[in-house]
């Protein structure tokens, strides 16, 4: 991915000093609001920006303890001067620095600071003094802010010999950088940047303990001549320069500056080391890093409307971060003012594998229902996929009083449930009862036990149980045929041998009159009406009324005698209805009516697979949706683009939304926003004429058929009214901001 912000010519870009440079997607959405918007001034109207470098004042600490007081074992002066040697070599020609170094090297006293000020304070007392012994004087200017000051500054930094009882009189030296006239010039921005180290005042008062302190009001004063410096306009950072700073001070003028630290605590009463507000430089390479980076955060360009870092161009390509609902994103900057934050918002959780409403869960909460023939119960989604249906499951069915295999029929196929008993047999004639055991496979054994019962016998006893002694019949005949004759009480008695009996259908001549079953019928019914049935050999023959039969479509009559006509006919057979769709590429076609049931769709296009050509293959209305490209590659003006190189195309090709497209939508449509839209016919006003850059190209694809262009860019750079002034600014924007990203 590029990077988008940019440096001066010839410098990396870096971020604002104290922040995390985030990722960066150098959108062609943003380019092409930034050329747009730029459209909008008057021709050169950036190169007519004044550009004034900014004024920094260098107010450094030049107490005793500067010299005296060692980090690593190096004067913390020359750490100093080292410093402070390497921005002027850095930066003195985006910058124009001077010194002021307290307490000033005359020895003259307060030099117009408001209020008694003695030249030589001690403890409360008046001391006598010289310019080597100044103590309490304020800070005085040995270097103008200006231009070429190197030389100059680096000269004023040697340590005079003998110089000794020079104390720290901050906020008198602030007071006297809020009267210095070259930091009020209009038409520029001004700094102070503040070096100091140990005590923050002058004439420290001494306890009986030895102990050494401020006052308190000399620890307050230095915060509200910081306050003087902000209300002036002059922007102050401070700096804090080995262990022994006072660290409560120097945060409150840090907090009042308005030049806090990134990550500090602005409510710490007390802060400790992580908390403070100030740039603390405990280290050696602490101080240069910090002082380079507050310089380049003052004379890089800034959202302000100006070209800071006189370059000929204005508030150029300066984002900042930003945080939204969901995390962080970024803000442009034109023309002074920052655009929306790019931070994207929260959404209702879904089963995706990703944190959507932005609580710090993923996936959280989410289910839905499931059912399994034995009920119904849920899926849990877990790491973006739902987890297995815990409804119960179907089993096999086992004779225990339970739907096993949930098919709404308990226990089926079992006469009994295993180890159940019950009583079996009779105590009726002959017999005495016993016991059936179910059995594993659920059905009842064998009565066990008691006497079971025998075949009847003509013999007067009930040998069958069956609460009947004998009664068991047997054959016998008569001159008219056959009958049967009941045992009843051990004896045969009882022939019943047709004697002249009227004819039943029965097989038998019943009247004796050597026929069988000769004009014998009865009355029959069906569905459809009454009838007779005639004998046939002792069998009944079939109804003569008429049956059910099919229903046969279109004649007019219940054919399956339900009391409906022609129930269950979609249609009638030769009839024929349209079908298919006229949408996309295709065309409707005709059914013909067989078997009562419609046919398949004849004649006319059917859909076909979507394919990236400027057409509604599918007939769904939309255009060359979907994944129909090489991986890299997008579906744009009918055809697939690939990505550009360099932010240069072969042949015809543009390079529009880091992609190299090219005009192929079909005849009578033209190319608006990646999309194959209606728009004449070819060649004609807005239509497609082949030009590679008939229309604007995308990012991306799937847009409804018909839908306008205003929809996604509100513009459109390949209809009959583009302006050509606003073609060619825009196409310039594009080109610089490509060449910018690509150093």
């Amino acid at each position: 991915m590029e990077e988008c912000a940019e440096g001066r010519p010839g410098e990396p870009a870096r971020p604002a000093f104290g922040a995390t440079s985030p990722t960066k997607e150098c959108l062609v959405q943003r380019s092409t609001l930034l050329a747009a918007m730029a459209a909008l001034l008057p021709l050169g109207a950036l190169a007519q920006q004044r550009c004034e470098y900014p004024g920094i004042l260098l107010v450094l600490d030049r107490s005793v303890s500067m010299y005296t007081g060692r980090i690593n074992n190096i004067r913390k002066w020359d750490i100093a001067r080292e410093a402070t040697a390497g921005i002027l070599a850095d930066h003195g020609d985006s910058a124009h620095i001077g010194l002021m170094v307290y307490p000033g090297p005359s020895g003259s006293g307060a030099n117009g600071v408001q209020g008694p000020v003695g030249a030589c304070d001690y403890n409360g007392r008046d001391a006598g003094c010289a310019p080597l012994t100044p103590r309490c004087t304020t800070g005085e200017v040995m270097v103008d802010v200006g231009a070429g000051t190197e030389a100059a500054i680096n000269a004023a930094l040697a340590w005079p010999d003998g110089l000794a009882h020079s104390y720290t009189p901050t906020w008198q030296s602030l007071e006297a950088a809020s009267n210095y006239r070259p930091l009020r010039q209009a038409g520029r921005r001004n700094f102070v940047i503040l070096v100091t180290d140990g005590y923050q005042c002058c004439g420290l008062n001494v306890a009986a303990d030895g102990s050494q302190t401020c006052t308190p009001e000399d620890n307050n004063l230095i915060p509200d001549r910081v306050g003087r410096l902000t209300d002036l306009g002059i922007t102050t950072y401070i700096v804090g320069f080995g262990d022994l700073t006072d660290a409560r001070t120097l945060h409150r003028a840090a907090i009042r500056a308005g030049t806090l630290r990134p990550g500090c605590n602005p409510n710490a009463a007390n802060p400790n080391a992580n908390e403070v507000c100030y740039y603390q430089a405990s280290r050696p390479d602490d101080l240069s890093m910090f002082l380079d980076a507050i310089v380049r955060q003052i004379s890089d360009e800034v959202c302000d409307g100006q070209d800071n870092d006189c370059d000929g161009r204005t508030d150029e390509a300066i984002s900042r971060p930003c945080d939204g609902a969901c995390g962080a994103g970024e803000e442009d900057c034109f023309n002074g003012q920052w655009g929306a934050c790019s931070a994207p918002n929260a959404a209702p959780e879904a089963c995706n594998g990703l944190d959507d409403d932005c609580d710090g869960r993923v996936d959280e909460a989410i289910n839905r229902d499931c059912a399994t023939a034995c009920g119904a119960g849920r899926e849990v989604c877990a790491g973006g996929v739902f987890g297995p249906c815990n409804a119960p499951v179907p089993g096999a069915e086992v004779c225990n009083n339970i739907d096993d295999n949930c098919d709404g029929v308990v226990d089926e196929g079992c006469e009994c449930q295993a180890g159940a008993t019950r009583a079996c047999g009779d105590n009726r004639g002959e017999c005495q009862p016993g016991n059936q055991r179910c059995l594993a496979n659920g059905t009842w054994s064998g009565c066990e036990g008691g006497v079971q019962p025998r075949p009847e016998t003509c013999n007067g006893l009930d040998d069958d149980c069956d609460g009947v002694v004998d009664g068991m019949p047997r054959g016998c005949q008569t001159a008219c045929g056959p009958g049967e004759e009941t045992c009843l009480d051990g004896q045969w008695q009882g022939c019943d041998a047709p004697d002249l009996l009227a004819e039943d259908c029965n097989r038998l001549d019943d009247d004796c009159d050597g026929r069988i079953d000769e004009n014998v019928q009865r009355a029959c019914e069906t569905d459809c009406g009454q009838g007779i049935q005639q004998c046939r050999a002792g069998e009944w023959t079939a109804c003569s009324a008429r049956g059910p039969s099919p229903e046969d479509c279109g004649n007019g009559r219940d054919d399956d005698c339900n009391g409906l006509i022609d129930d269950g006919c979609d249609c009638v057979d030769g009839q024929t209805q349209g079908c298919g769709s006229n949408q996309g590429i295709c065309s409707p076609g005709t059914q013909v009516c067989a078997g009562s049931q419609w046919g398949d769709c004849m004649g006319g296009e059917s859909p076909r697979a979507e394919v990236c050509n400027g057409y509604d293959d599918d007939c769904d209305g939309v255009l060359d949706e979907g994944d129909l490209c090489d991986a890299g590659d997008v579906c744009a003006c009918g055809a697939c683009a690939p990505p550009c190189e360099n932010g240069e195309c072969p042949n015809l090709a543009m390079c529009f939304f880091d992609h190299c497209v090219e005009d192929h939508c079909p005849e009578g449509t033209l190319c608006d926003d990646g999309t194959c839209v209606p728009g004449g016919g070819a060649g004609g006003a807005g239509g497609n004429d082949g030009r590679a850059d008939g229309g604007i190209v995308g990012g991306d694809s799937g847009t409804v058929a018909g839908s306008s262009p205003s929809d996604s860019c509100n513009c459109d750079l390949g209809g009959r009214n583009a302006n050509p002034w606003i073609l060619l600014i825009s196409g310039l924007g594009l080109l610089g901001l490509r060449r910018r990203t690509r150093r």
